[in-house]
């Protein structure tokens, strides 16, 4: 709260040490999972860049022994400032995914010619078309990996990310293509690494494991068909329990991380044995699931708005005054739990008329105001009375939403909070004020942009 004050907001706090317990935490559990099952290979967790590019988020990631995944170009500038400070040393493995054009898989090649320990990973055949040109062109041997589609796919919001229908990855038959060029040409070693990518955020487990069993099984093959594999990537999709339920809800996950480690491995080593392959260093990618806790959004409420004003309602109406609005006077004067559904429907007849009334100019500004101010009278004291009733209608349910009050945030939810707004994911929210007090009022948060979609109205 004193920094609050003092830098003022909205601000961004981060506690940089939580990125390096998540790491060890995974590294723990995944080496618990690798000593009980007597697994003979190794774990490595692989940071990706896309997850937060903060020069301090990724340095604060390197500190814990991590290898680095780029998704797109950008990141390759971010590689290149990590080697100009060696904040990366010789053993951290680069691996590149995402889209890879000409220029970019040059510069692959090239850090490798000058010993980087750098991997692409071909997401569409033409990207291995470009390496071996540029590998042959420079006179090295690169380390290949490819990233397979998998008929198995994912939970959630991401789920498009698996599937025959995901952008990026290879199908069986290109990878059986992309190993017979690389058999042709005396490479077959430098295909290294086989990757999968379910997509973010896997909310069920049993996804996972169809997935793990379908590429170990495309692993093993490869490796009896002259494959040098040596790792299997994982990729990432370790949810984060948003909302506390441990669900297969789309902002929570039915398992732990220690479920999501001993399925990987058991997985993997049982295949490998019924095939009698070695069993292969395991990398996975889980970049939600390291950084999601490390930092909060501080805002400040600037003001608030009510829906409906109760205050202004008159004693008595005006003798002139018509029927409709009598008529609402006397539904909010006469509600109680016998008749509140039945009240309810008059009071929205009411005030439809009189917008009728307006609208043909036989009311007058005052009245509307008046019949707007009762209805949401009306209301209010629905509300209150539903309370204290064993059934409530379906149609009254919704009142808590449509009598919310609006207050006002100094932040930008496009800005600051984007998932919210893009494709509705819920985040923890919560006051740091005033928490000895019961709430009494609902309400949404609206941001300070002229956009109407600039608020958050669903809450865990």
């Amino acid at each position: 709260m004193e920094i609050a004050e003092k830098y003022g907001t909205p601000l961004r706090v981060t506690y940089l040490p939580k990125i390096g317990q998540q790491i060890q935490k995974a590294r723990r559990l995944f080496n618990s999972a690798i000593a009980n099952n007597d697994y003979r290979g190794d774990y490595h967790y692989c940071y990706c860049t896309k997850s937060s590019h903060f020069s301090f988020v990724v340095e604060e990631a390197l500190k814990n022994e991590v290898h680095l995944e780029t998704s797109y170009a950008y990141d390759i500038e971010i590689i290149k400032k990590l080697y100009a400070k060696k904040k990366i040393n010789k053993d951290i493995h680069i691996i590149c995914n995402g889209f890879k054009d000409d220029e970019f898989i040059r510069m692959v090649v090239m850090a490798r010619k000058i010993g980087k320990n750098i991997i692409p990973v071909v997401e569409k055949f033409t990207e291995l078309d470009l390496i071996l040109h540029y590998a042959a062109k420079v006179g090295v041997r690169p380390q290949i990996g490819m990233r397979v589609k998998l008929a198995a796919r994912g939970s959630g919001r991401w789920q498009g990310s698996g599937g025959f229908r995901s952008k990026f990855g290879l199908t069986v038959s290109e990878i059986l293509r992309g190993l017979e060029e690389l058999q042709r040409r005396g490479m077959a070693d430098c295909f290294q690494l086989l990757h999968f990518h379910l997509g973010s955020q896997i909310t069920n487990i049993r996804h996972v494991k169809g997935a793990l069993v379908e590429a170990a099984r495309c692993y093993t093959d490869l490796v009896k068909r002259g494959a040098g594999l040596k790792y299997i990537d994982v990729g990432g999709g370790l949810g984060v329990d948003y909302d506390g339920s441990q669900t297969n809800f789309e902002s929570s996950v039915n398992y732990t991380l220690q479920e999501y480690a001993n399925d990987v491995v058991y997985h993997l080593q049982s295949i490998c044995d019924e095939a009698e392959v070695p069993h292969p260093n395991i990398i996975s990618e889980s970049g939600r699931a390291v950084v999601a806790y490390h930092s909060a959004l501080v805002f400040g409420v600037l003001g608030v708005s009510e829906q409906g004003n109760a205050a202004a309602l008159p004693d008595a109406l005006p003798d002139h005054s018509e029927q409709s609005l009598r008529d609402m006077m006397d539904v909010y004067k006469n509600l109680g739990t016998r008749n509140v559904l039945e009240g309810y429907h008059d009071a929205q007849q009411s005030l439809d008329t009189m917008m009728t009334l307006f609208s043909t100019g036989h009311v007058t500004l005052e009245q509307r105001s008046i019949a707007e101010n009762l209805f949401f009278a009306i209301c209010h004291k629905i509300r209150r009375l539903v309370e204290q009733m064993d059934f409530v209608p379906e149609e009254l349910q919704g009142l808590d939403s449509m009598l919310s009050d609006t207050y006002f945030c100094n932040f930008s939810l496009f800005q600051s909070m984007p998932d919210s707004w893009a494709i509705k994911q819920l985040f923890p929210v919560m006051p740091i004020h005033r928490l000895a007090e019961e709430p009494t009022r609902h309400a949404v948060l609206g941001d300070i942009t002229c956009d109407s979609d600039g608020k958050i109205d669903q809450f865990i």
